[in-house]
């Protein structure tokens, strides 16, 4: 155990991999329910252990978490232990009953809706025709119930052009905005070539924030703007089935599983392992890492180009 070793701030918790949407850039191949599911008491176990590890936040992922018949009773649970609740969804699912439901059951939730373009056009080329509308009316129905929400939005070489478009709807609805990148992997690694983004358009989308001037609160990723990676430093993934991996781009690559929770304890797992194991040789042994470039984005430096995350590194 190393007792110097940073709290986990940010744990994500894929509780299902079912889902009502098909998106072409989906990490886990959502769509139908896993068999290795945890179960609501399960669920509870974990959050327990994240409580004794001292986690901060529990982000609620899915495949789409609402199509979970004890979504109400899993966030309730999390909060009444003190952990900071914020949910993914699609929104699909957010009718005026449900975000009620949700209000009771964890009223300082936090929610982040995906949208992947600011028209139904790119929205919809990724995750499927009459998306948009049904996400937007989501959308609109969390703010409604007064919920503090975030548009999260996953550049890639389709949509990488509307980024300051994405700031104005978030602008005028009143919500935060969350950039990332796209990673391909899972179905995005099956329309890697139609989504991958490349260095010039990182770069568009970076200067467009950086120049940028609203409103809108900006949550960006350190794989867009070149800060450190927090894969395994301050941020974990906890897969369907109870695997612990740095994020969930790793979830293909056992050689940086953490570990599972269905054998081991979260805090076991989470303060006997050294992220520094996930940094490339060829950046490790880089005078520029740690004063001017910080190696991007680990997932791409292993798992696309087999080395350094090249839409970030300052020696290509």
């Amino acid at each position: 155990m190393n007792p110097s070793r940073p709290r986990p701030k940010n744990i994500e918790f894929e509780i299902t991999t079912a889902c009502n949407y098909n998106c072409l850039h989906c990490y886990c191949n959502a769509g139908k329910k896993s068999r290795y599911e945890l179960s609501t008491e399960e669920i509870k176990l974990v959050i327990d252990q994240l409580v004794e590890a001292d986690a901060e936040l529990l982000d609620i992922v899915g495949g789409e978490p609402l199509l979970r018949q004890d979504i109400y009773e899993v966030l309730s649970y999390g909060y009444s232990k003190g952990l900071k609740m914020l949910m993914n969804t699609n929104a699909s699912l957010a009718t005026p009953e449900v975000c009620e439901k949700l209000k009771r059951a964890c009223p300082e939730l936090s929610i982040g809706v995906s949208l992947d373009g600011p028209i139904p056009e790119i929205h919809e080329k990724i995750r499927g025709k009459g998306t948009f509308e049904k996400t937007l009316a989501g959308l609109k129905n969390f703010i409604l119930a007064g919920f503090d929400v975030t548009i999260l939005f996953v550049v890639n070489r389709l949509n990488y052009k509307y980024v300051e478009d994405m700031i104005t709807l978030a602008q005028d609805l009143g919500t935060a905005l969350y950039v990332d990148r796209f990673v391909p992997v899972g179905r995005g690694l099956l329309n890697k070539d139609l989504l991958m983004p490349e260095r010039t358009h990182v770069e568009f989308v970076r200067d467009r924030l950086n120049s940028y001037s609203s409103d809108v609160e900006l949550h960006i990723e350190e794989n867009i703007i070149g800060e450190k990676c927090t894969a395994g430093r301050t941020h974990a993934s906890i897969l369907v089935d109870g695997t612990v991996v740095p994020c969930g781009h790793f979830r293909y690559s056992p050689e940086f599983y953490m570990g599972n929770i269905r054998e081991k304890s979260f805090k076991e797992i989470w303060y006997s392992y050294n992220p520094s194991v996930l940094l490339p040789n060829v950046c490790a042994s880089c005078e520029l890492y740690d004063t001017s470039c910080y190696a991007g984005c680990l997932a791409y430096s292993h798992l696309i180009f087999d080395g350094k995350d090249e839409l970030i590194c300052q020696k290509v």
